[in-house]
């Protein structure tokens, strides 16, 4: 899997030439012909000056590079359409003999620009001198358009086979351009590139040899029925769609945070100890004997336990919707009482407004596919039945513990995951970590090859309303995968938390205040949970 990179005994170093070296060396590629049968190049052109669209609608300025873009395996679908993969290949003049394939999002169908700035912090992998690769998977589309998904061909490469296709073409114009071998390969993506960063670690496993998956979208058929699932219940209390009033929701969050905040030692309006956070809605049920009163007087807080209802004088919730609100976020369920999905955290970010909604307000209506809201009654059964049998699960991770292959050629292998992701419970990566743990635990334990982050209030891959989800995971791997020095804590940012920073720790541990400057990451310790 790791390859030695020998001295170059002839000439001078590629980076060291001048621009117009360079650009003659880059222009060259337009010719190549390796690494597939059909491969076109469309693109090699040079560049001291590009600039890309970032983070918040930025311009940022890329470094000198290289720019390759080409296709390959061209033909003509059963549908009539055309198809090839697409990929580009940006090769920086400071190149630091590392390879970095840039994972895709939602249904893929666009050639993103490789950057590689997912889980990188505040320097994109482009910028730092790794060659970047990105691929639009082999079919052209745009939001979650499924329709290629009936050609066959098209279905494949999007659920498995074209990141590593794309990998066997990429890799040699690398090396041709810098007249070097490669030294070590690492995959990072989230959501769909984080399923697709297990794929390469589940049935490509002497390709990288180190992967960052975010918020993977294991079993995205069963996720979607999982936020049906919220709608249902919901619905069964009140509307799916508008489930809580204001007066409501302040005191449902209100409840949580009093109850779960400072567990971890301080109250900032994040949840970093979720293993003591024992927030159960029906504690703000309304007995028996009176009616919902959201507003007016304290909700219950932390000195309450169990499920035991609201006492009297205190602000509650109509029973039907506090129990409501508890089956959503459990997790549907078979007609057989079995699990069917994870729950969801009770997190800060269920009441977040911005990107996906959080569950609280959205009331689990999947960014694509049919919402809940819309069900007279569903059949989980069924629906659970249905999404096994679609080709998508043909590209599922979700139970595919197996990796002794990759774990004993020394791969790593890094999770995150955001707690307030509306979309795909956090508790799934967790399980599935956990699951890969026990498989595996025959050839190495689980701390020598993976690490998991949690990140309180983060939505899915990014963003909330408060949160820190800025963090540097390419470092970390990096490190670990050349000089064998294993993660620990991660410090991390958030534009909603500007001059604050505190620690992600792995997993199972959390960060805990120890005192100090609660702004500063250095004041908090990992604790076991």
């Amino acid at each position: 899997m790791i390859l030695s990179r020998p001295l170059i005994l002839f000439g001078l170093c590629l980076a060291s030439l001048g621009a117009q070296a360079q650009e003659a060396a880059c222009s060259a590629l337009a010719e190549w012909t390796g690494g597939a049968d059909d491969l076109q190049i469309a693109e090699a052109a040079y560049s001291t000056s590009r600039t890309v669209t970032g983070r918040g609608g930025t311009s940022e300025p890329l470094p000198p590079h290289c720019r390759v873009a080409g296709s390959f395996e061209h033909r003509t679908g059963i549908d009539g359409r055309d198809y090839a993969i697409r990929f580009a290949i940006n090769m920086p003049d400071d190149w630091n003999g590392r390879f970095l394939f840039q994972g895709g999002g939602g249904l893929n169908g666009s050639l993103r620009e490789p950057v590689g700035a997912q889980a990188a912090g505040t320097d994109a992998a482009l910028a730092r001198g790794f060659a970047v690769v990105s691929t639009d998977s082999g079919h052209v589309g745009s939001g979650f358009d499924a329709s290629f998904m009936a050609d066959q061909q098209a279905m494949l490469n999007f659920q498995y086979q074209a990141n590593a296709k794309v990998t066997e073409v990429a890799r040699p114009i690398i090396e041709r351009y810098y007249g070097s071998p490669i030294d070590h390969s690492f995959f990072v993506g989230c959501s769909t590139g984080g399923r697709e960063g297990m794929i390469m670690a589940q049935r490509f496993p002497h390709l990288f040899d180190g992967i960052v998956s975010g918020a993977p979208a294991m079993r995205t058929g069963v996720s979607n029925l999982a936020l049906r699932w919220v709608s249902a219940e919901l619905g069964k209390a009140t509307d799916p769609r508008d489930p809580f009033t204001p007066e409501e929701e302040g005191l449902i969050m209100g409840a949580l945070m009093d109850r779960c905040d400072a567990l971890d030692g301080q109250a900032d309006g994040l949840i970093f100890n979720r293993g003591a956070c024992d927030f159960d809605p029906r504690q703000l049920a309304c007995p028996a004997t009176s009616g919902p009163r959201a507003s007016g007087s304290e909700a219950p807080g932390s000195e309450a336990s169990g499920s035991e209802p609201a006492g009297p004088g205190q602000a509650c919730l109509a029973a039907d919707k506090a129990e409501a609100l508890a089956r959503a976020l459990g997790g549907p369920t078979s007609s057989a009482g079995l699990p069917v999905y994870v729950p969801f955290p009770y997190d800060s970010a269920l009441d977040d407004t911005g990107g996906i909604p959080g569950l609280l307000l959205a009331g689990g209506s999947p960014p694509e596919g049919g919402s809940g809201a819309d069900l007279q009654r569903q059949n989980v059964d069924a629906e659970y039945m249905a999404a096994m049998a679609t080709d998508e699960s043909i590209g599922n991770t979700a139970t595919q513990y197996n990796v002794s292959t990759f774990v004993a050629d020394g791969g790593k292998h890094i999770f995150y995951h955001g707690e307030g992701d509306a979309w795909f419970s956090a508790n799934d990566t967790v399980r599935y970590f956990e699951r890969m743990a026990e498989a595996n635990a025959g050839v190495k334990p689980v701390g020598d090859y993976a690490r998991l982050y949690l990140v309180p209030g983060m939505g899915h891959c990014a963003g909330g309303e408060q949160t820190v989800d800025s963090f540097d995971l390419l470092t970390p791997l990096v490190e670990w995968v050349e000089s064998g020095e294993a993660p620990g804590a991660v410090v991390a940012t958030g534009e909603s938390m500007p001059g604050q920073s505190r620690p992600l720790c792995p997993w199972p541990e959390y960060a805990h205040f120890e005192g100090g400057d609660p702004a500063r990451a250095e004041s908090y310790s990992c604790r076991a949970r």
